[in-house]
């Protein structure tokens, strides 16, 4: 990463290292975050491993190089709306709370508090930032249930209502079952029409019954901004309807579908 904004932010009186990218995204050091809550080496590492390979965490982890956070060395960093999800993750065992009485409560005010506060660090009205949740298509499907028990779990600690939280993930997520059904559906049906029906020359023209499927797709991933219809989101599915109930084949494509169905009428 390039053009990094680095501050010590100070965190109930422990110094976190983040970084703001050009994109606005703010990475804070996990590192940083263990040291605070007393952690040793060892249950430091574990904690970045765990980073790491967790199938969500993953998505929002990066390894910042040498000099950023450290002048010696590199530092792996979460981004800040998946810190509330990986702090719920922490289990507080029965070693860590004998060597740290005081971790609970600590680790409970990180999970409180130390998004809003690293936000008030990089972003005017930073507290804002609190109801941002991470992009629900870094989220495997199978990690779903999970994800959301956890921001349920989140949202009360910080006094949001997990119900709206979850009815806006839910919304935000890519198409699935019967929202794709639906879409792919009105594509088929939209393909026959323009084609003049199944019976025609058009339809039963591969070539050009593909050209028209093609341009179809491509419409409508051109409208929404995604590389497949499969990323459309669910509060999108109605409007993708609608896209393709409007769609019109380019000029060049409706002469030649023209041209062959009425090559079918000189026939009969």
């Amino acid at each position: 990463m390039n053009d990094l904004v680095v501050k010590s932010v100070d965190l109930f009186g422990d110094s976190v290292m983040a970084a703001k990218d050009r994109e606005g995204n703010i990475w804070a050091g996990i590192n940083f975050f263990c040291r605070g809550l007393g952690m040793s080496k060892r249950q430091r590492d574990f904690q970045v491993e765990k980073v790491k390979s967790d199938k969500v965490l993953s998505r929002g982890c990066t390894l910042l190089r040498a000099g950023v956070f450290d002048p010696a060395n590199e530092a792996y960093a979460l981004r800040l709306d998946f810190i509330p999800i990986w702090l719920a993750k922490i289990t507080i065992t029965d070693k860590m709370q004998k060597e740290n009485p005081g971790l609970a409560e600590k680790l409970l005010q990180y999970q409180l508090k130390a998004k809003d506060i690293l936000a008030d660090a990089f972003l005017p009205n930073g507290g804002a930032a609190s109801m941002q949740v991470c992009n629900p298509s870094e989220i495997p499907l199978g990690e779903l249930a999970s994800y959301l028990k956890i921001m349920d779990r989140v949202a009360h600690r910080q006094n949001l209502s997990p119900h709206k939280i979850a009815e806006d993930f839910k919304n935000d997520m890519p198409i699935l079952g019967v929202e794709e059904s639906k879409i792919t559906n009105a594509v088929k049906r939209k393909g026959v029409e323009c084609l003049g029906g199944k019976e025609s020359n058009a339809y039963n023209d591969r070539s050009v019954r593909g050209r028209l499927y093609s341009d179809l797709h491509n419409q409508l991933r051109r409208q929404f901004g995604v590389s497949t219809y499969k990323a459309i989101k669910r509060n999108q599915a109605d409007t993708a309807v609608s896209i393709i109930q409007c769609y019109v084949p380019p000029l060049v494509l409706s002469e030649t579908i023209d041209t062959l169905n009425a090559q079918q009428t000189l026939e009969v």
